[in-house]
């Protein structure tokens, strides 16, 4: 029988957060997609689904544990929730982009191990609390949503490789001088974040940064961007002054009418 009203048992010490560790990957992964449309076409059966490595999207490993979820590109027909505190502590990777997901997400509750998640393109709201990401994280993936609130960039996990914010509804300021070493990928374009940016100690890893129309505002230097970075778009914000523009990469100011470049 589908798993649709079961006794979950839960941690003492927080009511409401699922002990992952009293019920089976079979169970926690029948709740999971259990918040999502047509769970039958995951699971071959809603009153008799499929052992779990057989799913649609799952990928176990040589023991029989879930490492992968992809429920991707369904649109208006990708209905449904992100309850993460079902997923097995052996996920490691979810896709879920390009769907209808709504609600919230806490990012505490991802399993300890996950290493990649794509939720992009997707109708999520509420609020990110960067720091709660584990620290095995590569890849998070989360734009296109509609996420609001403050975010902090100091406290990402050390091997975090991807960070895509962009098109969402964040504003604070941000802190560009405490990335991962790893940083490959950062995108806040399109929120209404604010403030002065330092960009003297941006990762030597970075290959490109999109900042575009936001509210970022305050003089620039970009005399110390590391040779890696092929791409800084930061068009359409409130940057004001001089700035001599280096020749490596691909370097895009435009539309900060306060803003003088000059090339290097």
């Amino acid at each position: 029988m589908f798993i649709a009203a079961v006794f979950i048992a839960r941690d003492s010490d927080c009511i409401g957060r699922v002990d992952r560790s009293t019920l089976s990957q079979q169970t926690l992964m029948e709740l999971f997609i259990f918040g999502l449309n047509k769970p039958e076409n995951i699971c071959d059966s809603r009153e008799s689904p499929a052992e779990v490595c057989q799913w649609e999207g799952v990928t176990c490993n040589a023991e029989n544990k879930v490492e992968e979820f992809r429920w991707a590109w369904k649109r208006k027909d990708g209905t449904g929730t992100f309850a993460c505190e079902f997923l097995p502590c052996s996920v490691k990777e979810v896709i879920m982009s390009f769907n209808s997901l709504r609600g919230t997400i806490k990012l505490a509750d991802l399993p300890v191990n996950t290493e990649i998640l794509y939720l992009s393109e997707n109708q999520l709201s509420g609020s990110l609390d960067l720091d709660d990401l584990p620290t095995s994280m590569k890849e998070v993936i989360l734009g296109a949503n509609e996420f609001t609130g403050e975010v902090s960039l100091v406290k990402l996990p050390d091997g975090l490789e991807y960070l895509d914010l962009g098109e969402n509804q964040l504003r604070s300021t941000i802190c560009l001088t405490s990335l991962p070493r790893a940083l490959i990928y950062l995108s806040l374009s399109n929120n209404q974040f604010e403030g002065s940016l330092d960009f003297s100690r941006l990762p030597d890893s970075i290959e490109e940064v999109r900042l575009y129309t936001n509210r970022f505002s305050g003089t620039i230097d970009l005399g110390k961007l590391p040779q890696s970075l092929r791409k800084l778009d930061a068009q359409d914000n409130n940057f004001e002054g001089s700035v001599r523009v280096p020749s490596h990469g691909t370097i895009d100011f435009g539309a900060n009418d306060k803003l003088t470049l000059e090339m290097a």
